[in-house]
């Protein structure tokens, strides 16, 4: 029973750095990622549907023999190493500065497009 809860164990610590990180607070470990988008590349993605198929064939009792629990051990060290690396507020900064840059240029290119028109109009 022990190693039932080391599955469950692992997904509520993945879920719980996803909280951290993220933000996500509801839903499967495989919802959560999801909704963090594109934010993980998809071998996180990946290593966490086998640990939600672990969880499952875990409460089952013919089917837990399938699950490789070296590999789910692996899969949620990766996962864990990984969302570690991520820095919320400089994901902030980032989304903030993205978004300032576009804009500038999108006035910048309207601001072009203007003066071309006056000119070609002759009122320049």
């Amino acid at each position: 029973m022990s190693e039932s809860q080391d599955i469950s164990g692992f997904a509520a610590d993945i879920e719980a750095r996803l909280d951290k990180k993220f933000g996500q607070r509801r839903g499967t470990l495989v919802n959560r990622l999801r909704r963090a988008g594109a934010g993980l590349p998809r071998w996180v993605k990946h290593d966490a549907q086998m640990i939600d198929q672990a969880l499952e064939f875990d409460s089952h009792p013919k089917l837990r023999r399938r699950v490789d629990r070296a590999a789910v051990s692996a899969a949620r060290d990766r996962i864990a190493a990984h969302l570690d690396g991520i820095d919320p507020k400089e994901r902030r900064k980032d989304f903030w500065l993205g978004l300032l840059g576009s804009l500038a240029f999108n006035l910048l290119a309207m601001l072009a497009l203007a003066v071309l028109f006056l000119k070609w109009r002759g009122l320049i």
